[in-house]
This record gives structure tokens, C-alpha cells and sequence, in this order.
């Protein structure tokens, strides 16, 4: 090379070889984990496009369930009585187990009746009153606007009674009561969910009564409680008709980061992401990027979603077609797993209260078709470890329950009449057809489609919440299988 004589050339030869170089785009399709996909710098729109939806895709998640349980539009409007949703800084109550019916969210249990509430911590404190639970099984969880549950409290934590819970925003530093659980949320609003057991259809007026001495009211002094006012909430951008469809993930999480404090772990990436139009300031705005760039960010927000679903078929261990994920609700900086658990199982409780093994696939590896039909056989000492109860329910692929005609959505130790084997085993019949009085009491309906099953270990025991203990594989069959109580031989 001849010599630089040029000293202004020759201080941009030195600034080309010592500055920092962005990083070549690559395809992210096949990425399997969050270090592929957040390694490095990167200025290049694909890769950041992809990276915006793999970390905010929980937080437009868990905006869409808060407008969409709170109603911005309509907040009084009659809700089915499924539904435990309300206005803005009230608490709504299900008065029935959900169903069918019930869309909001993902994979609702079909075991607890919800309370639900949405805060806006820029209001003013809060306080939860509840009465005594006795034995019954219960659990209030607080999860943040980015999908994690941090705080729970229940029966676990505190038997039959809880104390005052009084919720606070992040700059809070007034007065605390005394004789309080303090819960501090993260971000300007705050998830809080309760579960209440219910022992069948029979047991609803008694949970009923439970549910209207539950009590969430604004703190505005010593004894000055009292209904909080409704507040305004931005409209999600990703709604207006002339967002393209490609790019309506990114508005919606331009909305949510104009309400958001970054952290000092994330503030490197949202910095970065104001190469493709999306700031705190002004939320998300592309009309300057050019055709080209616009659809590479089209095709990360599609890559990205794609690798947010495949994930969600290895949420963790793998056992038998089962994926369990020993995360529990707290997901530190694997925003990849925090991105799956949000799309199959959004505001999941931590693994200390609740583990939930998922399965899409059977014994063979094949897909969940209620077009064939399954055994699920537990042998008595393989029966779910649990100081509290287990079931285990069945979803649409998209999250939902799916009808059927003796209305049962899941099955499990607290299901009437479940027939066991003379050794103590436990077999179940997961199929579209009714399997005849001998099975039926066994038998969990299924579409004729692809589905999931979600099993839930309410207070799971040692061995399963150390992963020593998994869910035996969903097993396909011929039309000629052993009676319910058959034991698992030939399973």
C-alpha cells in the first residue's frame, strides 16, 4: 500500500481501522437461545428488529391483557361472568370457572376463580384487604409490566391470612403503615392476580362470599382508604389502520416505552433500537427509514416471532414430550425464555408456588392432533409430587379452551370419580370420541385438531421443583386400550 501523505486521510485511515465496526448482518431464524441473538453491537436494522421483539414482545403482551382486561373505551361494559376484569384501579371477580368463552390472556386454569386488577401506580398507593382463607388454597401474585412476577403472597407464604398488602409505585418514599406487606412495583403499572380454589360447582357460593370481603382501595392516609379513579392510558399505535401489518408489534412497543423507566441493564439496548425508529421519547416512528430497512425490520419482527414459537416447545427440561421450565417467573436477562413464557403461559406464579410442564408432542415426537387418540398413565409412585393440588388442562394451539360436550377442560387429583388402578396407578384418556362408560370418568375431550396440554403443580414437592421428578409422555393408542383402571401395562 503507498504511504498516506495526507493527514487528514490518514486520520480516517486510522478512525476505519480503529472504530468500532457494526456487525455483518446475519439470518437469526435458527437462533436458539438469548446469547445468539444479543451478542454483540449491532447498527444493522434486521438484527435489531429481531432483538426488539424477542425483549418486547412480554411488555406488548402484558399491555394488550391490561387494555384488554381494563377496557379503556367502554370500562364499565358487561363482561362474561368468566372474566374477572374491571376499570383501571379496581379489582374484577370471576364468578365462574373459565371456559370457552374466557379470551383474555393465554391458558387460563380451569381449577382457581380469578381476581384481577390493573394499577396505575402514578395514582397513589394502594391496599388489598382480604378475610380469612382458612384451609382453602389461595395465592396473590403482583407481576410487572414486563411479565415477571417478582412478589406473591398466599397460603405458602402465610396460611389462612394475609396482612394488609399495600402496593406502592417505584418513586414511593412516603409514609409505609404499620403491620403492612410492602409489594414496590417496577414500573407505572402493576398486574395483581388472585386464585381462589374452588371444590366444584357446590363450593361457588362459599367462594363467592370469600371474594366480596376482598377489598383493593387507594391509600391516601391513615384510615382514608377509599375507590381509586379511574386514569387515562395511551392507546396502543399498533391499532391505528395505517401501521403495516409487519411493522404493528414495534408501535405497540413504542406505546409501552413511552410510559417505561429504563433500567440500567436494558439501557444499552433501547439505545440502540433508536436506529430503527423506537425511543422512550417518541415511541415508535419509521416514516424516515427507508423501503429497504423497512422491510428488514419487517422480516425481523417475523423472524423474531417465529424463533419466540419455537422456543415455546423447549421452554426448559425436556422429558417425554414435556417442557418444564425451572425459571419459574423470574427470567434475569434470558429474554428469549421471558419471550416464550409470555406467548404460552403470560404472568405464570414462580416455581416455588406453581410449575407448569408443557406438552405439544407425544411419546413419538409428533404433534398433539386430537385426530388420534392418547393414554396418559401415571404409576402410583409416579403419581404429581404436590403439597397442594395438580391438573392437568387442554388448549387450542393459540392458548384457549376448547369446548366439548360434558364441559370438562381439565382433569386431576381433585376431579370427581377418577377411577385408579387396583396398584394404585392413574391412567388418562385424552381423545375426541367419547371412550365409553368404563373410561369415561378418566376421559379429557380433545379437539379434532392440534392442541396442548399444561399440567399445573400447585406447592410442587422437592423432587419436582429439583426436576427430579417429570410427567410420563403422552402415549398415542389403537381403539383397543385397557379400562381406566387397567394399571399402565401396555401403555
Amino acid at each position: 500500500m503507498p504511504p498516506i501523505r495526507s493527514p487528514m486521510l490518514l486520520f480516517a485511515f486510522l478512525l476505519s481501522v480503529v472504530a468500532p465496526q457494526p456487525l455483518k448482518a446475519e439470518p437469526l431464524q435458527n437462533a436458539t437461545n438469548t446469547r445468539q441473538i444479543f451478542a454483540g453491537a449491532s447498527t444493522d436494522p434486521y438484527t435489531l428488529a429481531v432483538r426488539a421483539t424477542v425483549w418486547g414482545y412480554p411488555l406488548v403482551r402484558a399491555a394488550e391483557l391490561r387494555q384488554k382486561a381494563t377496557q379503556p373505551e367502554h370500562p364499565f361494559a358487561p363482561r362474561p361472568t368468566t372474566l374477572a376484569t374491571a376499570p383501571i384501579n379496581r379489582m374484577g371477580q370471576a364468578r365462574d370457572l373459565a371456559g370457552p368463552d374466557t379470551r383474555i390472556g393465554v391458558a387460563p386454569n380451569n381449577d382457581t376463580l380469578y381476581s384481577l386488577a390493573f394499577l396505575d401506580m402514578q395514582a397513589a398507593p394502594f391496599q388489598l384487604d382480604t378475610p380469612d382463607f382458612g384451609t382453602r388454597y389461595y395465592i396473590f401474585q403482583f407481576g410487572d409490566a414486563d411479565s415477571e412476577t417478582r412478589q406473591s403472597h398466599g397460603q405458602s407464604s402465610h396460611g389462612g391470612r394475609l396482612p394488609p398488602i399495600f402496593i406502592v409505585g417505584p418513586d414511593y418514599r412516603g409514609e409505609i403503615p404499620k403491620g403492612v406487606k410492602v409489594v414496590r412495583s417496577a414500573q407505572r403499572y402493576l398486574m395483581v392476580a388472585g386464585r381462589l380454589l374452588v371444590d366444584g360447582s357446590q363450593d361457588l357460593p362459599n367462594a363467592h362470599r370469600i371474594q366480596d370481603e376482598t377489598r383493593l382501595r387507594q391509600w391516601s392516609g391513615p384510615g382514608r382508604l377509599a375507590q381509586a379513579p379511574r386514569t387515562s392510558q395511551r392507546a396502543l399505535a399498533g391499532d391505528m389502520k395505517d401501521v403495516p401489518d409487519g411493522l404493528k408489534l414495534l408501535a405497540n412497543l413504542g406505546t409501552v416505552l413511552e410510559d417505561w423507566r429504563v433500567s440500567k441493564e436494558d439501557a444499552g439496548l433501547i439505545a440502540s433500537l433508536r436506529r430503527i425508529g423506537l425511543t422512550v421519547e417518541n415511541g415508535f416512528r419509521y416514516a424516515h427509514l427507508s423501503s429497504a430497512e423497512r422491510a428488514a425490520i419487517e422480516r425481523g419482527v417475523a423472524d423474531g416471532l417465529a424463533i419466540i414459537r419455537e422456543k415455546t416447545r423447549h421452554l426448559g427440561t425436556l422429558s417425554g414430550g414435556w417442557s418444564t421450565s425451572y425459571a419459574g417467573s423470574r427470567f434475569g436477562r434470558d429474554y428469549l425464555l421471558r419471550a416464550a413464557v409470555a406467548m404460552d403461559q403470560i404472568y405464570v406464579l414462580d416455581k416455588g408456588e406453581a410449575l407448569y410442564p408443557v406438552a405439544h408432542l407425544d411419546a413419538q415426537g409428533r404433534q398433539l392432533d386430537g385426530r388420534n387418540n392418547y393414554t396418559l398413565c401415571f404409576r402410583e409412585q409416579d403419581l404429581p409430587p404436590v403439597d397442594g393440588f395438580w391438573s392437568i388442562t387442554l388448549y387450542y394451539e393459540k392458548g384457549f379452551l376448547a369446548a366439548n360436550p360434558i364441559d370438562r377442560y381439565s382433569i386431576g387429583n381433585r376431579t370427581p370419580g377418577l377411577a385408579y388402578g387396583p396398584d394404585g396407578s392413574l391412567r388418562l384418556v385424552i381423545q375426541n370420541e367419547d371412550p365409553g362408560a368404563d373410561k369415561r370418568a378418566n376421559w379429557l375431550p380433545a379437539p379434532r385438531e392440534p392442541f396442548m396440554l399444561m399440567m399445573r403443580l400447585y406447592r410442587p414437592k422437592a423432587k419436582a421443583a429439583d426436576a427430579r421428578w417429570h410427567p410420563p409422555a403422552v402415549q398415542p393408542i389403537s381403539t383397543k386400550v385397557p379400562p381406566a383402571s387397567g394399571g399402565c401395562e401396555g401403555s
